[in-house]
């Protein structure tokens, strides 16, 4: 289950964990498929945000500061973050922190550990979904535009 990606068309994926360990895994999973971004905290994401929007963000629950509940609720309050897909990938595994995530916005709660070409796949199929929404948007807006040219 290989996803091949053109070099220069590299997703940006920022995973947020505090356990370094775990970055480094999760950033080994990803690196051939996708430019990866390594936040120990919320603060290093918005950091890496304030440089430039990832595609998607994947961020853990539990982290000392700023937990990641409160990480999406921010994401999603603000204007420029609200469209960045959130996956939520975490050791808490009951079904109501994963009902909270999905509320809060999140578009994937995926439990540790999780093999390396699962990851890749999941988070390939939002990225693709996430473009599709992009264009269908685009393909909206040009069809309002010719529609309004046709009133006048």
């Amino acid at each position: 289950m290989e996803v091949q990606i053109l070099e220069e068309n590299l997703k940006k994926v920022v995973t947020v964990d505090d356990n370094a360990s775990y970055l480094a895994v999760v950033r080994n999973q990803l690196k051939s498929v996708f430019e990866v971004y390594p936040a120990p905290s919320a603060i290093k994401l918005f950091t890496i945000m304030g440089n430039f929007i990832p595609d998607l963000v994947l961020l853990d629950i539990d982290m000392p500061g700023m937990d990641g509940y409160d990480v999406i609720k921010s994401m999603k309050a603000n204007p420029r973050y609200k469209d960045i897909p959130v996956v939520f990938l975490t050791a808490q595994e009951d079904e109501l922190n994963a009902e909270e995530c999905l509320n809060l916005g999140a578009a994937d709660f995926i439990t540790k550990p999780i093999s390396g070409a699962l990851l890749v796949r999941r988070v390939s199929n939002i990225l693709q979904l996430e473009d599709q929404k992009k264009e269908l948007l685009e393909s909206r807006a040009i069809i309002k535009d010719l529609r309004d040219q046709q009133k006048t």
